[in-house]
């Protein structure tokens, strides 16, 4: 693949903060290269039935379904996804799914019934006894925590697990060539908290980092924590922790104003620690985010996404950013051809990352007197000049 001018700056001016060895030739890496898909078929005399399941409605699942949409299109398993109702930035799944289930496609069914939200707070053994069932062929599945919860030896139907943290943190996977379990596919980036960090210390030198999780074995494999740690000690800076339970069910406005109360109470008391703030996952609704963040740029501390740009627009400093969903969607609906091919999960590559750019919000830089590098912005695709939804 030829680079173009820009393509050669961006890494070029990446360089000297993530080294060379993440910057591969071609713009993504993974440990093994992907095998070709397979020509599409049928199942017999059907067609392979698609579910759908994730932890709660999230950016990045909306577009990496969407990537894995249009790469199966690309490969023949289902045609012309043009009408499809998506535009980025969003975070509903339901409207592209039902309409991905209003077609008749001649290989695949999207299922109506087996989009599955909320899994963060809802109990997963309804979908589990339809998976055991053998109603479906395959399920897509986004997000640690719905992985936690399906990703398991309760059943035997094709599990793919997308946009989580760290499956092998997380206990679904047992390392990065190897889900553990046959029926089971987790795409893997396992050095993406690493990459996120050395480029946040690089950035500041902070002697205290700050970060805010709950201290429960599913809340550390979320953040990742036990790389943030490795990471810590082998840079040389202590963590500021606070700890947070996450809500049962979003969907209560009680629960979810308490766990509101307690973010900011947990980011005030750590703003007056640390020298700066790695923002892990959280379960804040996007409108809800610069209100927190304000909590950190009023004391001018320098904040990093572990999420992505998608934060940074909302108030956060920095992050390492994803031009688009192509790639994983391409290496996504490849691994989803291969399983319906015959392969089984389990035997496939894992590992995928896009090469790394940088997302910068200017208005929180310049809030926290912070000038940023000209060559942090050459190497940047995603630059927001204003805060969304900061109210001044």
């Amino acid at each position: 693949m030829r680079m173009d001018r820009r393509d050669f700056v961006r890494r070029a001016a990446l360089l000297p903060i993530l080294g060379s060895s993440l910057l591969g030739a071609s713009g993504t890496a993974s440990i093994a290269a992907t095998p070709a898909f397979p020509v599409p078929r049928r199942n017999g005399n059907r067609r392979w039935r698609i579910g759908y399941a994730e932890g709660l409605s999230f950016i990045n699942f909306a577009g990496t379904l969407e990537g894995i949409v249009r790469g199966l299109d690309r490969q023949g398993w289902i045609s012309d996804t043009s009408g499809m109702p998506y535009v980025d930035g969003q975070s509903d799944t339901k409207a592209m799914w039902d309409w991905l289930a209003a077609r008749d496609d001649q290989y695949v069914e999207f299922v109506p019934d087996a989009h599955f939200g909320g899994l963060s707070s809802a109990p997963a053994e309804p979908i589990v006894e339809q998976l055991r069932a053998g109603d479906l062929d395959l399920m897509i599945v986004m997000g640690t925590v719905a992985g936690q919860k399906l990703a398991t030896d309760a059943h035997t139907t094709p599990t793919l697990v997308f946009s989580a943290t760290n499956p092998v943190t997380a206990g679904f996977a047992k390392s990065e060539s190897d889900s553990g379990r046959d029926h089971v596919w987790a795409h893997m980036d396992l050095s993406r908290t690493t990459r996120q960090l050395r480029l946040f210390y690089e950035t500041f030198r902070f002697k205290k980092l700050g970060v805010v999780y709950e201290d429960t074995a599913g809340g550390r494999g979320v953040a990742s924590i036990g790389q943030v740690e490795e990471v810590a000690e082998r840079l040389g800076f202590t963590l500021v922790r606070r700890f947070v339970d996450r809500p049962t069910n979003t969907r209560d406005p009680e629960i979810m104003e308490r766990y509101y109360a307690e973010l900011s109470r947990a980011w005030t008391e750590i703003a007056g620690e640390a020298d700066a703030v790695y923002v892990t996952f959280g379960q804040w609704t996007p409108d809800r985010f610069p209100a927190l963040a304000r909590i950190l740029i009023d004391r001018r501390v320098p904040t990093f996404s572990q999420s992505g740009p998608e934060e940074v627009e909302r108030g956060v400093l920095m992050s390492i950013a994803r031009a688009d969903f192509r790639g994983i969607g391409n290496f996504g609906a490849t691994t989803v051809a291969r399983v319906l091919g015959g392969a089984k999960p389990r035997g496939l590559p894992q590992v995928y990352f896009d090469t790394p750019t940088i997302a910068w919000n200017l208005e929180v830089a310049q809030r926290i007197g912070f000038q940023v590098p000209f060559n942090a912005l050459l190497a940047a695709d995603n630059i927001y000049t204003k805060i969304t939804g900061f109210g001044g």
